[in-house]
């Protein structure tokens, strides 16, 4: 009874992260923009992310261009690149908040843990009550990805015709600490 309490929640938590403002499939389109794919036409901007700062508080973009961003995480702590308008983010920092405090998120990754899963058919002695399972901890928003440290990794927005755009790291007390930048529509 145990096992299935804690499988509910652990699925529970997995798929309840997301609020429906990011719960877009990848590809679709917001108010603010969409994921996208690279081609070779498409503008390349490097990200250098410490601790707690990106290199720069500005990035000057046009509507509808598509940005290929490289985000270079050279500090300790694991850092988000967020797309979106301030309102969003401090909502989007509750809910990773509460990751870290289920212990789903920790300050350099994502957290991996064992759930037993168990046997569909009759045990016998020799049996052991189930098996191992490893879960990771997801964050699939279309509008965010998670840089560990040490790490580097792409990310490709395209930008809608949209005003008060903000990149942000919404990980509890890097926001806060001014890691904060803003987007510049030309």
């Amino acid at each position: 009874m145990k096992r299935s309490r804690l499988q509910l929640l652990i699925t529970a938590l997995l798929f309840g992260a997301t609020t429906p403002a990011f719960a877009q499939t990848p590809g679709s389109e917001t108010s603010i923009g969409r994921q996208a794919q690279a081609t070779p036409a498409t503008r390349t901007v490097f990200v250098k992310m410490d601790d707690i700062s990106f290199g720069q508080k500005s990035i000057d973009v046009k509507p509808g261009e598509t940005v290929r961003f490289v985000l270079k995480n050279e500090g300790a702590l694991m850092h988000e690149f967020n797309i979106g308008k301030a309102e969003s983010q401090l909502k989007h920092q509750r809910e990773m908040a509460a990751l870290f405090k289920d212990g789903t998120l920790t300050p350099t990754g994502k957290a991996k843990s064992i759930v037993w899963r168990e046997h569909f058919t009759a045990p016998s002695d020799s049996d052991p009550p189930g098996y191992p399972e490893v879960i990771e901890a997801k964050h699939d928003d279309p509008n965010a990805i998670l840089v560990e440290p040490g790490t580097t990794k792409e990310f490709v927005w395209t930008f809608a015709d949209a005003s008060n755009l903000n990149f942000a790291c919404t990980l509890p007390g890097h926001y806060q600490a001014g890691m904060v930048g803003t987007f510049v529509m030309r």
